[in-house]
């Protein structure tokens, strides 16, 4: 039983427009990173589409960059972790189309993060910056951030230098 038409073709009661769809999570933020790494900024995600294409690049991906950042998110609510940091500040030109079927993310500097508990990072590409897709893809596999005992952002370091405490 056919309930409608999408840009993929029918789909049937109970499947997804998305099904075969799927998305690799990839780069040098995935292999067992620090709290130190994401203040120093230079590690890379990088999403790998497989059964879609990111929508077409210039204006139409520019519009959609902001939508990616977003959609890479942490399971936890630190004060100061990703989602109050990183995610709030990176910047849009950091998200690339580099090909069709694949975006980068360099992640630039982020003195504020200062994490006191590990994060699990999970991308959620929104359906939006797809071709095809009607729903949004979760990226696989996630990735960790771990706390770096007596680790000390620059934000914090240089406010007790310029109070008199270092």
């Amino acid at each position: 039983m056919s309930i409608g038409q999408g840009a993929i073709g029918e789909f049937a009661i109970g499947e997804l427009p998305s099904a075969g769809i799927s998305a690799a999570l990839t780069g040098t933020a995935t292999a067992s990173i620090t709290e130190s790494d994401v203040v120093a900024g230079g590690k890379t995600i990088i999403l790998t589409l497989t059964g879609d294409t990111w929508v077409a690049s210039g204006a139409t991906f520019d519009a959609q960059r902001q939508n990616i950042i977003d959609g890479i998110d942490s399971a936890q609510a630190e004060a100061a972790g990703w989602d109050a940091t990183w995610k709030v500040n990176e910047g849009v030109t950091a998200v690339v189309r580099t090909s069709s079927a694949v975006v980068t993310i360099t992640m630039t500097a982020e003195a504020g993060y200062d994490i006191t508990a590990q994060e699990t990072i999970t991308a959620t590409i929104p359906a939006t910056a797809l071709t095809t897709s009607a729903s949004a893809v979760v990226a696989s596999p996630t990735f960790t951030i771990d706390p770096v005992s007596g680790f000390q952002p620059a934000w914090a370091y240089n406010a007790s230098k310029s109070i008199g405490f270092m």
